[in-house]
Order: C-alpha cells, then structure tokens, then sequence
C-alpha cells in the first residue's frame, strides 16, 4: 500500500510543479502589462486651481462622483485614468475630482469655504457622475457631460468638450 501511494504521489508531484511554473510565467506576462498607477486627485481649493489653469492656459476637467456611484468607477477606468496616463492631456488639461457624500471643506472658485455637496448645488450638478469643464476664471467653457449612455462614444463626448473649451481660453 505504501508503494501505490509513493507512485502516486510522484504522479501527482510532477504535475503539480507544472502547473505551478506554468502559473508563475503567467503572472510575469500580467506584470508587464500592467498600467501605470494613477489616482484622480480631488479638488480642494478651486481658486489656487484656477490660478494655475489661467497661468498654464488649460481647462479645470471636474468629476463630480459619489462613493457609492458604480458609473463613476467605471468613467474613471475607462477614460480619466488613461488620460491621466497620457502626456498629451496632462499639457491641455487640469483633472479633478469631488465626491457629492464627502464632508470635506474645500475652496470654491471664490475662495469660499464649503463642501463638495454644497459646491455641486451651486453649479447645479444633480447626477453623477457629471463632468465639467472650466476655465481659469471658474466659467463653464464646454457642454457638461451627465452620466454614462454610451460608452463607445463618451471617449468622443470628452474630446469635444476639451476642444470645444480650448477654443475659448486659447487665443487664435
């Protein structure tokens, strides 16, 4: 009986180390396509942001999100993490982000204290997510993009609005 089981051991043995090698290579191809690690930033002080924006000559992007809103994690994967991963808009575009269920003080464009909530009435956001565009002066320089429909074409819906806005703060 010990001899069926040290055979069967050996027959089992080989196989598993296999597959574990097999594994390993695996995980190391995963590891080089791995994307850069990027994190939206939240937006705390709009008025030193649009100071930047008017010196830089970009648009303020805002993501207005909720922690318990699943489209918003999904908008941030699909297209403002690859953005933030390409040097292209970082040179066009200052990207942020605020969370409606936050109790953050933040900064608005006039330098006053208040919360996202609050923040996200006044500019009379009621969805999310919502994205904005502003530029330096704190003035909605493109449509607002509200909620997701169609993911094929929001990539397309996010262009415009930056070429959109960067015909206004751009002199020609």
């Amino acid at each position: 009986m010990k001899h069926l089981i040290f055979i069967l051991l050996l027959q089992i043995y080989p196989s598993m180390s296999s597959a574990n090698e097999t594994y390993d290579a695996y995980e190391l191809e995963d590891e080089e396509d791995i994307l850069p690690h990027v994190v939206i930033q939240y937006a705390t002080d709009f008025s030193s942001l649009a100071k930047v924006a008017r010196e830089e000559n970009k648009i303020i992007m805002l993501e207005v999100s909720a922690s318990y809103c699943g489209y918003c994690d999904l908008l941030e994967e699909e297209f403002i993490k690859p953005m933030l991963r390409n040097d292209y808009y970082s040179g066009i575009v200052l990207i942020r982000k605020i969370d409606l269920d936050s109790y953050q003080t933040i900064i608005d464009f006039s330098g006053n204290n208040t919360t996202p909530d609050v923040f996200a009435r006044d500019i009379d956001v009621v969805l999310t997510p919502t994205i904005l565009f502003f530029d330096g002066d704190g003035n909605e320089v493109s449509q607002r993009i509200l909620g997701i429909n169609t993911l094929d074409l929001y990539g397309g819906y996010i262009e415009d609005a930056l070429n959109n806005g960067l015909k206004k703060i751009k002199p020609q």
